[in-house]
């Protein structure tokens, strides 16, 4: 199920109700991509042996609000997906999505569900898309509080 999202505001967050488990979790940015499915895969099998629930975290980054709301529903599908097969494998899973810039929210996300590590997919950007667009999974790596995981 996906997390409770509901519009708040004239900036339309979506605001998500966070379970408090006191144990040790994983978070997942997912993005429905090759890269980000083998990262899923790894997140779905490291969970399943270390009984941590698992959240996979999306962020949407259109500023139009027709785009916004096409893109909602893409992430939705994917998400969706995404979360069936962890619970097939009987994952405490938690699908968040939000507004922003990934890299920021998934390392905010980190903090404020308490995980004890990320798991991020490799980029298939090129290296001039990577100098240029940047890369969440190396900024996620460069800044993150707790242990990243970057699958390839």
């Amino acid at each position: 199920m996906i997390a409770d999202c509901r519009i708040s505001g004239s900036d339309r967050r979506y605001l998500t109700k966070a379970t408090d488990y006191g144990n040790m979790s994983i978070i997942l940015a997912y993005d429905g991509r090759p890269g980000t499915q083998r990262a899923l895969d790894f997140a779905i099998k490291y969970s399943k042996m270390s009984k941590m629930p698992l959240y996979i975290y999306s962020s949407i980054v259109s500023r139009d609000i027709v785009e916004h709301e096409k893109e909602f529903s893409k992430v939705q599908t994917y998400m969706k997906e995404a979360e069936d097969a962890a619970r097939k494998e009987n994952i405490d899973v938690h699908s968040v999505i939000e507004p922003g810039p990934a890299a920021k929210n998934v390392l905010a996300a980190a903090s404020r569900f308490k995980c004890d590590m990320i798991v991020v997919g490799r980029s298939d950007k090129t290296f001039i898309d990577r100098v240029v667009l940047g890369s969440v999974s190396q900024y996620v790596v460069n800044h993150a509080k707790c242990n990243v995981v970057v699958v390839h």
